[in-house]
């Protein structure tokens, strides 16, 4: 059962696409995007089909919070501001997104949108995400981005991303143990809904379709997450709800999915 409609895993991918076609390369996927690039092909051998899309589309920048204002202006996550400003995409905090018609997957203006009734829009979103705040960010740009400290390690050591070439362009990923420490610190967050369930599923796909050896890749997973990330899980083995669920999205009995979870507490 797919957590989301096709038509909306389809405009994330195109619209990915088209700002890989517009940023500065090399360009640092994160989230969704980054783990069916890191897990697909293994997944798609054992199970047939692509392995889950994403909604969103999530980018990571470096910012060296002693730079100066000027700098700042010129640093990657500057010009790709002014990119996706350039380029119609409407801000909201430290995202950027586009209005889609449900029906026909057509780009709708903000005058559409309002227009249009409510169900019949979802909105792709641009996340931008920075391993360090600058402290006259907000100053310069009108919002505090989101920040993801273990970013860091992505760009001051490339024994830390693995790089590839998808979308015509030149693409970094982080190493899945960074992939799948990130998305156990998010999934606490997560309200009940389906980024609550995505989380499972790539929590489990990462560990098991990383092409890493299992407990290889939880050891130096491990190294980048607490004792208190991990007891912040122990609260959903106590339904199986949320594991059939994701087992349903990604064909994989929900007790495997349960069990790799009750393994991570232990650990």
């Amino acid at each position: 059962m797919p957590l989301y409609q096709k038509i909306e895993t389809d405009k994330s991918f195109e619209y990915l696409q088209k700002i890989a076609d517009i940023l500065e390369e090399p360009i640092c996927i994160l989230g969704g995007w980054a783990v069916y690039y890191t897990v697909n092909d293994l997944y798609k051998k054992d199970k047939g089909p692509n392995y889950l899309g994403s909604k969103d589309i999530d980018l990571g920048f470096h910012l060296d919070a002693n730079l100066d204002k000027n700098k700042l202006k010129n640093t990657t996550i500057g010009t790709s501001i002014k990119t996706l400003d350039d380029n119609g995409f409407i801000p909201q905090g430290f995202r950027y997104y586009k209005d889609i018609n449900v029906e026909t997957g057509k780009e709708l203006t903000p005058e559409e949108s309002k227009k249009e009734q409510t169900h019949n829009i979802f909105k792709i979103y641009v996340d931008l995400l920075v391993d360090e705040i600058h402290p006259n960010f907000e100053e310069i740009f009108g919002f505090v981005p989101a920040d993801e400290p273990l970013l860091s390690s992505v760009f001051l050591n490339k024994s830390n991303r693995r790089e590839i070439s998808q979308l015509n362009h030149l693409l970094w990923l982080p190493m899945p143990e960074i992939l799948l420490a990130t998305k156990i610190i998010s999934l606490p967050k997560r309200t009940k809904d389906e980024k609550l369930i995505k989380d499972i599923c790539d929590i489990y796909v990462l560990s098991f379709y990383s092409g890493e050896k299992v407990n290889k890749l939880i050891n130096k997973t491990l190294e980048l997450v607490n004792k208190e990330n991990l007891e912040k899980l122990r609260p959903y083995l106590k339904s199986d709800k949320e594991f059939i669920q994701a087992g349903e999205a990604i064909q994989i009995e929900a007790e495997a999915i349960k069990n790799l979870f009750k393994e991570l507490i232990k650990t």
